[in-house]
């Protein structure tokens, strides 16, 4: 059961993943389906959402005020944690191909590790300093824009070849809203079915204040979501454009 009210856990470890990226580990275990988020206070700071990487992980870039103050965060400080929330993946099939691009890599690497398929994998990154949780990702195609590591290819394009050259009962993916458009509209051509975690803004993280909801069907991010499938995905905002803090338009 989620928690609702915040819980205040200690960090037990602190890993530097990237130049942008850490992970953290809470002295806490969550009965998780790979896919779902937490709420994460930084006291005097904010609330996020970050998806589990695992039971007791999550996997954090540096990007704003908020992320910022946790990767300044030690072995031993306290943050405060409500969920786990929303709707993780659950997959039909058995031969699955996941794709993670940037910090998207994360959660497709709870699904590697602790869901049941046989699972393919690529994960995409500008370069080899931004690759991370290469050991968690069984059959695994690595590529970097500039080609520093793997395959010099956006993750789209070995996606591409990899359902071109195999069969695959579905794809799981995580990353830049731009890569899941692309790799949706390459699953529609292929006749495969789509499962994205994808991502909005959220205030509340259990469906009440709307914030998160999406044009036109009202599907909420944090409850319905996050993991949508092609159905939602094909006639929905995402992929047109995203919202902002204050959920204006932004071009994607």
């Amino acid at each position: 059961m989620p928690t609702d009210f915040p819980q205040s856990y200690r960090l037990t470890g602190v890993r530097k993943l990237t130049p942008t990226v850490k992970a953290f580990e809470f002295a806490h275990e969550f009965d998780f389906v790979p896919g779902q988020f937490i709420m994460v206070w930084v006291p005097g700071v904010d609330e996020i959402p970050i998806s589990l990487s695992g039971p007791n992980q999550i996997t954090v870039k540096k990007v704003g005020e908020a992320t910022n103050a946790l990767h300044s965060l030690k072995k031993g400080d306290y943050i405060g944690v409500r969920g786990p929330y929303g709707n993780g993946f659950s997959i039909p099939g058995h031969r699955v191909l996941l794709v993670g691009g940037g910090v998207g890599i994360a959660p497709m690497k709870a699904l590697a590790q602790y869901g049941e398929k046989d699972f393919t994998s690529v994960i995409g990154a500008q370069d080899k300093t931004e690759l991370f949780f290469r050991q968690y990702f069984p059959g695994l195609h690595m590529c970097t824009d500039d080609g520093s590591a793997g395959e010099k290819a956006f993750a789209t394009v070995v996606a591409e070849r990899l359902l071109k050259d195999r069969k695959f009962d579905a794809v799981a993916a995580c990353g830049p809203e731009v890569m899941l458009k692309f790799l949706f509209q390459i699953c529609e051509k292929a006749n495969v079915p789509a499962y994205f975690s994808m991502e909005r803004w959220m205030k509340c993280g259990i469906g009440v204040c709307g914030h998160c909801s999406v044009d036109p069907t009202g599907w909420r991010v944090c409850k319905e979501g996050p993991v949508a499938d092609g159905t939602v995905l094909r006639n929905s905002e995402f992929f047109q454009y995203k919202r902002d803090q204050a959920g204006r338009e932004v071009e994607l």
